[in-house]
């Protein structure tokens, strides 16, 4: 009996703390989203139109769809279109909004919000929008979701 507890007070003396196992893989580094949002990064579609009282809201959302975050900060740019693809003559106005800088991770959306009305002087009947990310790009071309667009419209900045 003695001897067994030797041998067991034996072997745990001998024991030596083993170091921890430390991985020697490098860490990928954290992305950073130093980097504007260009238009291939960003997918655009409208939202559901707001009416109300001869006017007209309808946000316009920026989804991230690129592997990387990526900012958003400012207006966006917008010009209506005829149907042959051409910028009609109508005032586009940049105004006060909710704008800050938007961080977008990949899937993250961002949006500004246009206005309008159909009642004033000064119609056009576009048949789409081309949207711009608000350092430029190429843009995209959404069709309208409202045929008639009077005084020009209001952009609010991406928040």
């Amino acid at each position: 009996m003695g001897l067994g507890l030797l041998v067991a007070g034996t072997a745990f003396a001998q024991t030596r703390p083993v170091p921890p196992v430390v991985s020697r893989k490098p860490v990928p580094a954290r992305p950073v989203a130093s980097d504007t949002c260009s238009s291939g990064d960003l997918e655009l579609r409208f939202g559901r139109i707001d009416p109300g009282a001869g006017n007209r809201y309808v946000p316009l959302t920026f989804t991230n769809i690129s592997g990387a975050p990526c900012v958003l900060s400012g207006h966006p740019g917008v010009a209506l279109l005829d149907a042959d693809g051409a910028a009609l003559a109508v005032t586009v106005r940049h105004v006060d909004g909710p704008g800050a800088v938007a961080t977008l991770k990949t899937g993250g959306s961002a949006r500004s919000v246009l206005h309008w009305t159909v009642v004033e002087p000064g119609c056009v009947s576009p048949a789409g929008l081309r949207a711009t990310p608000p350092d430029g790009g190429t843009g995209v071309t959404l069709p309208l979701p409202e045929g008639r667009v009077c005084g020009g419209v209001d952009v609010t900045p991406i928040g």
